[in-house]
């Protein structure tokens, strides 16, 4: 601490050229500069060691603290392992086996009781070694040594709280100690329960002992306590701590002296640095001059002399100023001088310039050949006539790389007729049946196929020259030039030779990938025009990039009109995409989807989407292919049920003929014995319910005959108005029991129509008797005849606004014997026999309904000539 006083000292001593009492300004503020600075540095330095030496002695705390905790975890480990050694072996062996001799109610305390025999051999345990303290308590034990004190209830409530915790460990003060502890919750097992379940279950020796008032009414899974191993670690810890303060000490003995040896050093370099700028000004002025203000022997006064000879230096520029002032008269004289020169040089670079325009202009022609040509011969004649307009080379070849066989061909060549028409690469020799001569030329050739530029001389070719021509990195053919010596080229002719071969390979790679896109496009395009149901193909962002014909056809559009747009701005003109679309879920699971959609103009599209994937695995487009399954589905339906109808008319007329004869059998029983009972009441009762239900069978059976074989319909021309109101009539007083209105909407143009008027009644009756079974009180039903006469048909549309059906049911509803209705109510018959009726007028039947909007039926007759004959 005293050097350090001594070093922070005052700092500078008074000019000698000065007066007692007077300072120099600039010298005190480089002064307070000086000592505010190093003071503050060395102040730091002292607290940022000091900072190292507490954290140090933290560190050696810390861990020592930390191995004493693990030591005495495995040491608690131990002791608790060895107990529920014991008990488990207590529990699962010796108990059984005592019970299986002498009785299931045998119970003796110092063989059967886990917990008994777990604290006494820990009193054993503890004899031995008294500083471990192990206890097995729990709350209100019937043992009143194995009660928890407060520590341990807290703990048994912080199990309780953390059911999913099963052992706490840590550090706690006892008393004024530092006892390390653990503690784990005991749990109630089911074999537990023979002593702590019901007492009436429990060994009358138990109840004896301990009576019937504690350690009952558990259950197997509730906590019945804990167990808990203490190890005293006062001392333990206690020299931890003085080992600590010992590092501290050490440590800090050790930063004093870096410390030290830092001071040292801090003014060794500093001061050093000083009086190297000092010597620097005396360096520069003359030594007479600075000699005057700073000594030559050093004071320890650097910054002042420095601020006395940056003055000293502004003399001195001043002084040099005024020579320069007076040196400037000459330089007329020298800029003449220098004219002249610089007129020779500007011709030079004048010639230099117009040199490398010329290179420029070659480059960018070759460049512009790319979009210019049509192919890759086109660029051949002009890139070789050009390179040849620069290079001092009498001929030019150009060689394409044959990567499938290994060589290179020749692709063009000017004053070169000599030239190789093949070189085999990588072979670096000639080919078979050349000239051995020759073989520096494929050597040469070889190299250049590796990124080299690379001259030789040949016997056959003279001097020669290849180049690579590379794009990327990849070398995809070579240039080769005669007659010209690779000395001979400068180094700027040679970077341009670099550059035409890399622009070179650059027009090569374009034109070459432009010719297989052209190519790949074309088939593309053909490939979707030849598909005749709709493909589009889509961006992630749901535009459309290329269209087929058959699309532009569906839609009416032209290609401008559609590409780049939004799918769903064009098909449903909307801003955003459509809630339910499948590109998303294609984006999100980057797999094909395939799903039927259902247009508003009511066709049915069976659509494919599929990714399309680009080099990463990330999805580039989207391929949406929509093919038009209307028609199939229709005719896919008519046969089903064709086929079911067919199906179940066959096995209704089975059914019917073998039901009906006994039933009239039955009937004529039911007559004789009406007048055999003539006297007894009860009995004509019952054969009166007899012959009832008997009728009904019969009905029903007439009913599967009609629709199993139907009857010969009788055609008149008949206004189609006249029956729906004569049927509407029928019904006109179940309306207004049920406060049920019928609105009838009837087209006045309707012309007559061939129906079979018994026949088209029934559909008419079954239609409206489920409309009001469907409506089940009162609200509206709705009657409507329409005719197109352009598409020469009738059409009758029943809707009321009963609670509608799923589709699930639409699906079914014209199945034979399928009813909604319960059983008994109804054959199921009603609209299996409507839509056979409409099938034989050549019509067809539709239903549409959803759940809560009501249901509608649509019939389609056809009509032909002007009196509707069909």
């Amino acid at each position: 601490m005293n050097t350090l006083k001594n070093t922070s000292s005052a700092p500078f001593d008074p000019d000698p050229d000065q007066s007692p009492g007077q300072t120099d300004e600039g010298q005190v503020k480089f002064a307070n500069f000086s000592l505010s600075l190093r003071l503050k540095f060395l102040m730091g330095t002292a607290f940022i060691l000091l900072v190292v030496c507490f954290l140090s002695a933290l560190l050696i705390y810390q861990r020592e603290k930390r191995l004493l905790e693990n030591s005495a975890y495995r040491e608690t480990r131990l002791v608790l392992e060895a107990v529920e050694a014991s008990r488990k072996y207590i529990r699962e062996n010796l108990r059984p086996k005592m019970r299986e001799r002498f009785g299931a109610d045998y119970f003796m305390l110092e063989a059967m009781s886990t917990s008994y025999v777990g604290r006494e051999v820990m009193d054993r345990f503890q004899d031995i070694l008294p500083e471990y303290d192990y206890r097995r308590v729990s709350i209100n034990a019937r043992n009143p040594a194995s009660e928890a004190n407060a520590t341990e209830r807290a703990m048994i409530d912080h199990f309780h709280e953390n059911g999913n915790q099963d052992n706490w460990v840590g550090m706690m003060n006892v008393k004024g100690e530092a006892y390390y502890m653990r503690f784990q919750p005991v749990y109630f097992k089911e074999s537990c329960m023979s002593c702590h379940g019901d007492p009436a279950d429990a060994p009358a020796e138990l109840i004896q002992l301990y009576g019937s008032e504690k350690g009952f009414g558990k259950t197997a899974g509730e906590i019945a306590g804990l167990t808990a191993v203490n190890i005293p670690v006062e001392s333990a810890l206690a020299g931890i701590q003085e080992k600590a303060t010992s590092v501290f000490l050490v440590v800090l003995l050790g930063v004093f002296g870096f410390y030290m040896v830092l001071m040292v050093f801090f003014n060794r370099v500093v001061i050093n640095n000083l009086r190297g700028v000092l010597n620097l000004f005396k360096g520069e002025v003359e030594e007479s001059e600075i000699s005057s203000v700073i000594p030559k022997e050093s004071t320890g006064d650097e910054l002042g002399e420095l601020s006395r000879a940056a003055s000293v230096m502004a003399d001195h520029l001043r002084r040099t100023r005024k020579q320069l002032e007076n040196y400037a008269q000459d330089l007329e004289v020298k800029v003449d001088q220098r004219t002249r020169d610089l007129q020779k040089s500007g011709q030079l670079l004048k010639e230099k310039v117009t040199a490398r325009n010329k290179e420029l202009n070659a480059l960018n022609a070759i460049a512009e050949l790319t979009t210019r040509a049509k192919g890759l011969a086109d660029i051949w004649p002009d890139a070789i006539s050009r390179t040849l307009d620069l290079i001092p080379a009498a001929g030019a070849a150009i060689y394409l790389h044959d990567p499938e066989n290994n060589r290179l061909l020749l692709a063009y060549r000017e004053n070169a007729d000599h030239l190789s028409h093949e070189v085999r690469c990588l072979e670096e020799s000639a080919p078979p049946g050349e000239n051995q001569y020759n073989a520096s030329f494929f050597a040469s050739m070889c190299k250049a196929m590796n990124g080299e530029m690379h001259g030789f001389i040949s016997p056959s070719y003279g001097h020669c020259l290849n180049i690579p021509l590379e794009c990327r990195g990849k070398v995809l053919g070579v240039m080769g030039f005669t007659d010209v010596n690779l000395a001979d080229v400068s180094d700027e002719q040679q970077a341009l030779l670099r550059s035409i071969g890399k622009q070179i390979g650059i027009a090569l790679e374009s034109l070459s990938g432009l010719q297989k896109l052209i190519q790949s496009k074309e088939l593309l395009q053909s490939v979707f025009d030849g598909i005749t149901d709709l493909v589009i193909l889509l961006d992630k962002d749901y535009r459309i990039k290329m269209v087929n014909k058959g699309y532009l056809e569906q839609y009416d559009v032209n290609p401008e009109d559609v590409l780049g747009e939004p799918c769903y701005m064009v098909h449903a003109g909307l801003k955003n995409p459509c809630p339910h679309c499948d590109l998303d879920r294609v984006l999100k699971e980057k797999l094909p989807v395939s799903a039927e959609k259902q247009c508003d103009r009511g066709k049915i599209h069976l659509v494919h989407y599929y990714p399309v994937f680009d080099e990463n695995g990330e999805i580039q487009s989207i391929i949406r292919y929509s093919r038009d399954i209307t028609q199939q589905k229709k005719v896919e339906q008519k046969i089903q049920y064709t086929e079911k109808l067919v199906a179940m008319g066959q096995l209704a007329a089975g059914v019917a003929h073998e039901i009906n004869n006994p039933l009239g059998i039955m009937l004529c029983y039911v007559d004789l014995l009406k007048r055999q009972l003539s006297d007894f009441p009860q009995g004509l009762k019952d054969l009166h319910t007899i012959e009832k239900q008997t009728l009904n069978c019969k009905r029903i059976v007439t009913d599967l005959l009609q629709f199993a074989r139907g009857e010969e319909s009788v055609k008149n021309a008949i206004d189609l108005n006249r029956v729906v109101n004569e049927v509407a009539g029928i019904f006109s007083h179940q309306f207004k029991k049920q406060k049920v209105w019928l609105h009838l909407d009837l087209d006045s143009e309707l012309v007559d129509i061939r129906l079979d008027t018994n026949k088209f009644r029934q559909v008419l009756v079954n239609l409206l008797m489920n409309a009001l079974q469907a409506m089940e009180g009162s609200g509206h039903i709705r009657i409507a005849t329409r005719y197109h006469y352009d598409q020469k048909t009738a059409v009758i549309t029943i809707l009321d606004d009963g609670p509608g059906m799923p589709v699930e049911i639409q699906n079914r509803i014209f199945d034979p014997f399928f009813s909604t209705k319960k059983t008994g109510e109804s054959t199921g018959l009603g609209l299996s026999v409507s839509y056979g009726i409409i099938q034989e007028h050549g019509g067809e039947i539709t239903v549409n309904s959803e759940p809560g909007k009501g249901t509608e039926f649509v019939i389609v007759l056809p009509v032909e000539g002007p009196e509707g004959s069909v």
